[in-house]
């Protein structure tokens, strides 16, 4: 019988694709801190828009102002869902000590890219009903006294705002994507 040298198994131990789960769980990356930096953000942003237009429909349905209501209570329920997406879908994926760094990173790219090719679905498209809502009912009250082309003029500038900031925001989202899209190709090379 032949002795066999175990030196030949724990010389390979360093080259295996485990990571210390404590340094896996303690670490964060530069882009790791982007994505949880943009979510709080988000979260007290999306908290304010409920508190506010929350507050705006209880204070116009007590008023009577029904269209007003339902608009405010729409940008409410876009808001939540905003916020239960961008947690399902946009929060860090969680680290795995058996998982090559690498493939988390590329993984965490590629989360990310996808979420914000999605953001016009996502996050803008649950508002615009509030929003238009909101709009209308402005110009439907203000029709009742100084006519429907007087009401359309006076909230034309403030709806090409509102639409050109919507725009920018989805447009400003699809180029990150793209960027997020280079940075995959760059990992994908380094393999």
């Amino acid at each position: 019988m032949k002795d066999f040298d175990f030196n030949f198994w724990t010389e390979r131990e360093s080259a295996a694709n485990f990571s210390d789960p404590e340094a896996c769980a303690t670490r964060s990356t530069a882009f790791e801190k982007t994505i949880r930096r943009r979510n709080v953000l988000e979260y007290a942003a999306g908290v304010f828009v409920i508190v506010v237009f929350g507050a705006g429909a209880v204070g116009t349905a007590s008023a009577g102002l029904w269209d007003f209501a339902a608009a405010q209570a729409a940008v409410v329920i876009g808001t939540f869902f905003i916020l239960w997406k961008l947690h399902s879908n946009g929060s860090n994926l969680a680290r795995h000590p058996e998982e090559p760094c690498r493939l988390h990173h590329r993984a965490q790219l590629v989360r990310q890219r996808d979420l914000l090719r999605d953001v016009p679905r996502w996050y803008l498209a649950p508002l615009v009903p509030g929003i238009l809502g909101v709009y209308l009912a402005g110009i439907s009250r203000a029709s009742d006294k100084a006519g429907w082309i007087a009401a359309v003029g006076d909230v034309w500038v403030p709806l090409f705002g509102t639409v050109a900031f919507i725009i920018f925001v989805g447009w400003l989202n699809l180029r990150t994507a793209r960027k997020l899209d280079r940075e995959i190709a760059a990992v994908d090379a380094a393999s």
